[in-house]
C-alpha cells in the first residue's frame, strides 16, 4: 500500500513518484552538499534554547528553503507541549503523505520547532532521522516526503521544548535495544516523578519472584528530558521483571502498571502520552490526557482507522489530499495516532484516559483474547537471544481456554 500512488494533489507536489528505497543513497550524496553537515541518522546543527524566529529565517533561505510563518509562543492558541504522529500498517505502507502535513506543525502551521524525530522499521532493524531544526524547513523531512520508504510500523515527533535544551540529544523518537529487540519511544507532556528525580525507579513489578537481573540503572538517559527519563525508567523495570520475553497480554499488564505507577505520583499535574514499539508489528499507544496550567488546549491522542472501502482524505494544515478508494486493495489497513487529528473529513477517535492500545495490522486491540490472536499470527515479540513464552500457560493465567484458539499450533 503506498500513500504516493494514490495521491490526487490540490497543488503540485514536485514528488518523484518511482522513488523507491533502492534509490535512498543518491540524495544522501546530494544532501552532503549542503552547507551545514548532515545524515541520515544525525544533524550535527546546534541551536541555542532562545533560538530567534530570524535566525529560522536566515537558516531557511542559506537552504533555500520555505521561510516559516512567525508564531508567537506566548499568544499562540495550542499550548501542545510537543506533537505525535504514529502509523500501524496491514500491508507495507509509506507515510509521505501523514508525514507532510504533519512537518507543517513544526513551526509553520503551529509552534513545535524545536527539533523533530521518526523511526520506522525495516524488517527487525530501525531506521531513524533526527533534527533539532524545525521540521517545515528541515531538509531531511523533505527528503523522506520525496523518498516513500513502506513500512508496518512508524513513529515521529515535534517538539516545543518544555524540559530540556533545544539540541539533538533531546529529540525523540528514542531507541534502545532491549531483549535482542529494537525499541522506539516518544512522548508528549509532563511528568512530575521525573522532572523531580531524572533517576526515579519504578517498583510496580517488584515481587520476591522477580528475576536476578536487579540492576534497575541499566538503562540511561543522553539528553535531560522527562520523557527519554520515562522511557529509560520503563525499560530498567521490565528488564528486571522478565527473563524471558513476555506474551503481549502479559506486557500489556506490566505496561499498564508501571504506567500507573508514574500517574499516580501526581495525578493532576501528569500528562503522558506515548507511542511505544518493541518490534516491527505492533505499535503501543498510551494516554493520560490534560491540559497545561493556565491553558484550556487539551493534551491528548486520536485515531483513525482506514479500511476497506477507502474514501477520499484531505489534511488539515495544507492544500492536499488522496483518493484511497483509487488503489487499495480489500486486505489493505491503516491505522493513524495524532495529537491532533490530521485530516478534515475522517473520523477520528480520542482515545480514553488511562488506555493503553496495541495497534497491530493496522487495527486497535485491547482485550487479552485479540493480542493472544496477534501472537498466534507471529506478531508477537521476536528475539533470537531470548525465549518465546508458553502461550498456553499464559493464556490458562488468563482464564482463556487455549482450545477455544482454533489452528493456534500451540
Amino acid at each position: 500500500m503506498s500513500e504516493l500512488k494514490m495521491i490526487r494533489p490540490r497543488q503540485s507536489s514536485g514528488i518523484n513518484e518511482s522513488s523507491t528505497i533502492t534509490s535512498i543513497m543518491l540524495p544522501f550524496i546530494l544532501l552532503a552538499l549542503i552547507p551545514y553537515p548532515i545524515s541520515a541518522f544525525i544533524a550535527t546543527k546546534k541551536h541555542d534554547h532562545l533560538r530567534t524566529f530570524e535566525n529560522d529565517v536566515a537558516l531557511s533561505k542559506q537552504l533555500q528553503m520555505p521561510v516559516p510563518n512567525k508564531i508567537d509562543r506566548e499568544i499562540t492558541s495550542t499550548s501542545l507541549a510537543c506533537q505525535l504522529l504514529g502509523m500501524n500498517c496491514a500491508t507495507p505502507t509509506d507515510f509521505t503523505f501523514s508525514l507532510k502535513g504533519f512537518c507543517k506543525r513544526g513551526g509553520e502551521t503551529d509552534i513545535h520547532s524545536d527539533g523533530w524525530g521518526v523511526a520506522f522499521y525495516e524488517g527487525k532493524g530501525i531506521r531513524q532521522f533526527h533534527d533539532s531544526s524545525p521540521a517545515c524547513t528541515s531538509p531531511m523531512a523533505t527528503f523522506l516526503e520525496s523518498n516513500p520508504t513502506q513500512t508496518y510500523n512508524m513513529m515521529s515527533h515535534l517538539r516545543f521544548a518544555t524540559v530540556g535544551e533545544v539540541e539533538l540529544s533531546n529529540v525523540h523518537p528514542f531507541c534502545r535495544e532491549m531483549w535482542g529487540i529494537n525499541f522506539a519511544f516518544a512522548m508528549n507532556g509532563d511528568i512530575p516523578m521525573f522532572k523531580r528525580d531524572p533517576n526515579a525507579k519504578l517498583e510496580a513489578l517488584l515481587d520476591e519472584e522477580s528475576s536476578a537481573c536487579k540492576d534497575q540503572k541499566y538503562y540511561h538517559c543522553v539528553g535531560n528530558t522527562d520523557s527519554e527519563a520515562a522511557f529509560c525508567a520503563i525499560l530498567n523495570a521490565l528488564r528486571v521483571k522478565f527473563q524471558q520475553l513476555p506474551s503481549l497480554p502479559v506486557l500489556k499488564n506490566a505496561l499498564s502498571a508501571l504506567c500507573e505507577e508514574i500517574i499516580m505520583e501526581d495525578p493532576e499535574g501528569t500528562i503522558m502520552n506515548f507511542l511505544l514499539t518493541c518490534g516491527p508489528d505492533s505499535l503501543w499507544v498510551y494516554s493520560w490526557p490534560g491540559s497545561r496550567p493556565g491553558s484550556k488546549v487539551w493534551n491528548g491522542l486520536h485515531y483513525t482507522t482506514r479500511a476497506y472501502p477507502f474514501t477520499t482524505s484531505r489534511l488539515r494544515d495544507m492544500d492536499y489530499e488522496i483518493d484511497f478508494s483509487s488503489t487499495n486493495q480489500e486486505g489493505d489497513c491503516v491505522s493513524v495516532i495524532a495529537t491532533k487529528p490530521l485530516t478534515q473529513n475522517e473520523d477520528w477517535i480520542e482515545i480514553g484516559k488511562g488506555e493503553l492500545i496495541v495497534f497491530d495490522r493496522g487495527r486497535p486491540n485491547m482485550t487479552p483474547e485479540s493480542l493472544f490472536e496477534i501472537e498466534l499470527l507471529g506478531h508477537g515479540l521476536k528475539s533470537s537471544v531470548f525465549k518465546r513464552p508458553v502461550l498456553e500457560d499464559d493464556m490458562k493465567d488468563f482464564d482463556l481456554d487455549p482450545e477455544a484458539f482454533q489452528g493456534s499450533y500451540i
